[in-house]
């Protein structure tokens, strides 16, 4: 298993580097929602792809202790309301599985846990 977590408070997705390095080490990464089945993926890219708004993997920050993070509010209101099942200001962790073979990080909405701070 791996997790990401979300800060609603800071409008963050953090990735953990751990996830990171189940999926190849990428260049770029995509954060993919599928609302109907209830997930959310990171998905691997090795070249910027403008039009499927990739994020750049600040290779740096890899060496480091830190884990990746996304910082966007539109993308975390999004999330907030597609799902309906965020406290606002709250942090929470989803528990997901690797697929090999695509390179991809998913995590089911259903595992969410709050985080207590």
């Amino acid at each position: 298993p791996t997790q990401i977590s979300f800060d609603l408070k800071k409008y963050r997705i953090r990735v953990h580097k751990e996830s990171l390095h189940l999926i190849g080490d990428p260049k770029y990464i995509q954060v993919l929602v599928n609302t109907r089945r209830r997930l959310v993926a990171i998905r691997a890219n090795e070249k910027e792809q403008a039009d499927l708004q990739s994020c750049k993997v600040d290779q740096n920050r890899m060496e480091s202790d830190f884990s990746f993070e996304i910082h966007s509010k539109p993308l975390i209101k999004r999330l907030c309301k597609a799902f309906d099942c965020f406290d606002k200001g709250c942090c929470y962790r989803l528990t997901g599985t690797i697929v090999e073979s695509e390179k991809t990080a998913v995590f089911a909405i259903d595992s969410l846990q709050k985080i207590e701070i």
